[in-house]
């Protein structure tokens, strides 16, 4: 087994600049996952932590279930091809390949065995004896890929290993590569920033921008689905054409209006105006996508101005001027040789391929979401979606933070991940929502369903199987696996977490001198004004999970400069030490242990802390950050 799992990984250099932020990643064993995404986006970051190279700021990796963050890169089990051959110009191709394996004092008959066997999987078994100088670019390659195979890794990582080779070598050795992956059964992931790499050769890829996953699938759900507008344009070629928008009613019908042109009006088949995201849209600007290959010319009422053609053989890229657009709008037919620069054609939308979105955003509001997002609001274990009162598990319960209870929140859950059988095994428990069957979309990977909740507005998407019946019109029970839901507040931090939380409770001492209560508690003695006239004695104390605040080490402070400590009322510090930490977004949640508290203490802070680069640290309790309650 080779599973690889990235939770919530950061990766922050000094002077506080973020590389990747909150990368959230299971890879299965044998996938093939490809990390595309344009330069300074983070994907040779991330697969630089995964080898070891680079330290993880925040988060954890598993490789095989077994935390690596600490685990130095040679024990990790795992291979790499870089960008560069790196291959040792002294050496001959078998040398190089073997050398590794020398280094750890592998036997020399297992060496020859290993070697011969991963230059037959390559084809270069006749370049054994050859030096690096005497191969191409694609030998070279090879030989790369050949040292890696020999070690055996759970673990193939390779960092744009084809980005030296010309066009022609490129298809041929991605062809290659896959092949090498369907031969040796394990894990491959891939960086590249070449969108055609990445569509051909990945069971799977994550798109990056600015150090985040935008979105993370199959090749083919990418396309037809992209959760907003950059992997839209970053996907396809030539890129999907983007139209100013502004949607309205005409009767039944939904129908938008483009670059403001009342004389240029498309209309919205009753299936894709009912998968609009909300009815808040109608009257809005939005942005409209179409891809150039379901653009028909000599179709429609729609104008359209050629100015270039390019005949590529098979097919001609039309490159046209609209009203009151500035860009050019493009069009990609069969090839047609009928078709001139100079001459204004009508043109028609395939409605049925049409995206919307958000003009603020960017966040696609058509379509099955990235997320189904709902309101929920949650009392003790009761939480209220629209009509339905559902009685949550314990274990669910103990994982929510303080904010999360009596407060309007949304509950997100990836579509792929609901479904319409109740889960077997008691390890698998799920929240049961009961939904209406309102309508089906078809899709190349699957089918798309929606449903309606009682008493929500819009639709609850869910994804099943091509080929699984379900009745339109019928109410179902929708099953979300607990450990799959993720529970936001208003300002997108999550609320709920990967550990469970404890009370923040533990035992103090309280006496008052001079008008000063002095708290012994953890080893510490706080001082604050006793305004409350607490009477000496034995008190419990509970600690406020958003209100103690760490004190960074002067280390810390000098390495980044944008960190800074609390001014505090009086020296009211608590030494604690730290096992682990969760990220809610623009808030921490760390996992500390005071002396003598039962269990661990469970805070929020600032994510600009990390109990990976501070194990050990003091915590600043302001006078507002505890309760206390006489012991009887």
């Amino acid at each position: 087994m080779a599973d690889v799992t990235l939770r919530h990984v950061y990766k922050v250099y000094d002077g506080g600049v973020r590389a990747v932020n909150d990368f959230d990643l299971e890879i299965k064993d044998k996938e093939f996952v490809v990390f595309v995404g344009p330069s300074g986006c983070g994907k040779s970051t991330t697969l630089r932590m995964i080898a070891g190279l680079e330290e993880i700021t925040a988060g954890q990796l598993y490789i095989d279930g077994q935390l690596m963050n600490e685990v130095e890169p040679k024990n990790r089990d795992i291979a790499m091809v870089f960008q560069s051959y790196a291959l040792y110009p002294h050496m001959t191709v078998y040398d190089n390949m073997a050398f590794g394996l020398k280094l750890r004092h592998t036997p020399k008959e297992e060496i020859d065995r290993r070697v011969r066997a991963a230059a037959e999987i390559l084809e270069i078994s006749e370049l054994l004896t050859r030096k690096p100088k005497a191969l191409s670019g694609g030998q070279r390659q090879r030989v790369a890929l050949g040292r890696t195979i020999v070690r055996d890794p759970k673990v193939f990582l390779l960092d744009e290993p084809l980005s030296n080779l010309d066009a022609k070598l490129r298809v041929s050795m991605r062809s290659e590569i896959t092949k090498l992956h369907e031969k040796l059964e394990t894990t491959f992931i891939y960086v590249t920033h070449d969108q055609t790499e990445a569509m051909t050769m990945g069971n799977r890829i994550v798109v990056m921008k600015d150090g985040f996953i935008q979105q993370a699938d199959t090749p083919i759900t990418l396309f037809e689905d992209p959760c907003n507008l950059f992997v839209a344009t970053f996907l396809g070629s030539p890129q999907m054409n983007i139209i100013d928008a502004e949607l309205f009613m005409d009767g039944k019908q939904l129908k938008a209006k483009l670059n403001g042109l009342d004389n240029m009006v498309v209309t919205f088949p009753d299936i894709k105006a009912k998968q609009l995201a909300n009815k808040k849209y109608i009257g809005q600007k939005v942005l409209l996508g179409i891809r150039p290959e379901h653009v028909r010319p000599n179709e429609g009422d729609l104008k359209a101005f050629i100015e270039v053609v390019e005949h590529l053989g098979d097919e001609s890229i039309l490159y046209c001027k609209m009203e009151n657009r500035k860009d050019p709008f493009i069009i990609k037919i069969p090839f047609n040789s009928k078709i001139h620069a100079n001459e204004e054609i009508n043109v028609a939308f395939n409605m049925d391929h049409i995206y919307m979105f958000d003009a603020d955003t960017h966040k696609a509001i058509m379509g099955i979401p990235h997320e189904d997002k709902i309101p929920v609001r949650i009392n003790n274990n009761l939480m209220q979606v629209g009509e339905q009162d559902i009685v949550l598990e314990k274990d669910f319960v103990d994982h929510l933070l303080d904010s999360a209870f009596n407060a309007d929140i949304k509950l997100a859950i990836k579509p792929d991940y609901i479904t319409l059988n109740k889960p077997e095994s008691e390890e698998e428990k799920a929240i049961a929502l009961k939904g209406k069957l309102e309508f089906i979309e078809q899709k190349t990977d699957y089918q798309a369903v929606y449903f309606s909740l009682a008493g929500l507005e819009g639709y609850f998407a869910i994804k099943i199987a091509n080929g699984e019946k379900v009745a339109l019109g019928k109410e179902v029970e929708l099953y979300l696996p607990y450990q799959r839901v993720k529970l936001y507040d208003e300002k997108h931090n999550k609320v709920n977490s990967r550990e469970i939380i404890h009370p923040n409770k533990g035992v103090c001492t309280v006496k008052t001198i001079n008008g000063m209560m002095k708290i012994n508690v953890g080893g510490a003695t706080l001082t604050y004004p006793n305004s409350e006239n607490y009477a000496d004695g034995r008190y419990e104390i509970t600690f406020k999970q958003d209100k103690l605040v760490p004190i960074f080490s002067k280390k810390m402070l000098k390495n980044n400069k944008a960190l800074t400590n609390p001014e505090m009322e009086a020296p009211n510090k608590i030494k604690v030490s730290a096992y682990d930490e969760d990220v809610l977004g623009d808030k921490l949640l760390i996992y500390v242990q005071i002396p003598g508290f039962e269990h661990y203490a469970s805070l929020v802070v600032p994510n600009n802390f990390s109990v990976y680069k501070m194990p050990k640290f003091e915590m600043y309790v302001p006078s507002d950050a505890f309760e206390l309650k006489a012991i009887k």
